[in-house]
């Protein structure tokens, strides 16, 4: 299989231009919150950067929005979208560094990196060996 190795510098760049994007936005949102796996690195680095508190569970993120609150939802990439879907359909902001677009069932409010191919992206916190397992 064919890897793009995306190292931290690149994870750096992403982070600085959604951090940008989002306080050019305006929205003021009260937490971040990185699903398990590819969000958690990410929504950490964004809410260390733009100073939101970063959330760990559902329920946090649930209580905010019944409050009327903004959660940003954070992820490393929207590739099919499938994990994504589920907060797009109940209207939650998404940020992510990369978005396939042409497979992606969802197009977040804010992305750094555009990508059209279908190379797999080897993310620094992860190794070939795990992402092989997973195919």
């Amino acid at each position: 299989m064919d890897y793009n190795v995306i190292t931290w510098d690149v994870i750096n760049n992403g982070i600085e231009m959604l951090s940008k994007e989002i306080i050019s936005s305006n929205i003021k949102y009260e937490v971040i919150y990185g699903p398990p796996r590819g969000g958690l690195i990410p929504g950490v680095m964004l809410s260390h950067k733009l100073r939101i508190p970063l959330v760990l569970n559902m329920e946090e993120v649930w209580r905010i929005d019944m409050q009327h609150g903004k959660v940003l939802i954070v992820d490393d990439i929207s590739d099919t979208g499938k994990t994504l879907k589920y907060f797009d359909d109940k209207n939650f902001d998404i940020a992510t560094i990369f978005v396939r677009m042409h497979t992606s069932k969802i197009s977040p409010k804010f992305n750094a990196f555009d990508i059209n191919d279908d190379t797999w992206l080897l993310f620094p916190w992860e190794t070939q060996d795990t992402t092989q397992s997973n195919l």
